[in-house]
């Protein structure tokens, strides 16, 4: 009898492992969807919050209404229009390069965040613009798209709104960066190392543009991470000046 109950023993070891195991699957499977839909959720909820501020901050004349973005976030500092990506979305100026990581343009918490310019703001010759790479296609993602020479082609400007007035900006280079501390430098001056600066950043793309780049140019350069689940380190720069 003993030795019958040792084998029944033996028998069910077995299958309490697999139960166990299966129950944990379970668990994990359902947790993950439980994660994966709320952060769906929270990019729905923030494509949203987006699109209604688009329409709060259109101009009657076809500008962009800063007193009522500046009632709604005194942050805010400029709207970038970029049609061929679908981007039409405020940026912000805060006196770090963290707080709008995860923040919305009102303040709230939001995975998707604001497009920010890096700190310190500088004198306008050259910024940087930060926005994140999501997955459902969304804030910087799109810029991605600039890898492929003929998306360039057929969409080689955007439009940069600020208090002071629009302006056209024109793409002269495309490329990944993994060391981002030169091109984060927003404390450059019109001399003669700022011009080196720029002939760096147009030999850097990935092809050729066919951007002259004028002397002393105003450039904006426009960062993401290089893919949606990447850590940051790899990123993805567009570099343009302002022509008009």
């Amino acid at each position: 009898m003993r030795s019958n109950d040792l084998k029944e023993r033996m028998l069910r070891q077995p299958s309490r492992f697999w139960l166990v195991l299966s129950i944990v699957l379970l668990l994990a499977g359902l947790g993950f969807l439980g994660a994966f839909g709320h952060a769906q959720y929270q990019y729905g909820k923030s494509g949203r919050y987006y699109a209604r501020l688009q329409q709060t901050a259109a101009d009657p004349d076809g500008g962009i209404d800063f007193a009522a973005l500046q009632a709604i976030n005194p942050d805010a500092a400029a709207w970038l229009e970029m049609p061929g990506l679908g981007i039409s979305l405020p940026v912000v100026q805060a006196a770090d390069n963290e707080t709008y990581l995860h923040r919305s343009f009102d303040g709230s918490d939001s995975p998707a965040g604001c497009l920010f310019f890096a700190a310190p703001a500088g004198d306008g010759l050259y910024r940087v613009i930060y926005g994140h790479n999501l997955h459902d296609g969304s804030m910087f993602n799109g810029l991605l798209n600039y890898r492929d020479e003929d998306f360039y082609a057929a969409n080689p400007t955007f439009t940069l709104y600020t208090p002071e007035g629009a302006g056209t900006w024109r793409i002269f280079s495309c490329h990944t960066a993994t060391d981002m501390e030169e091109l984060c430098r927003t404390d450059r001056t019109a001399v003669e190392e700022y011009d080196a600066f720029l002939q760096q950043l147009l030999e850097a793309s990935e092809y050729d543009t066919g951007a002259e780049l004028p002397e002393g140019a105003q450039v904006v350069t426009l960062s993401t991470c290089l893919t949606s689940y990447g850590s940051g380190l790899e990123r993805y720069v567009v570099h343009a000046y302002r022509e008009g």
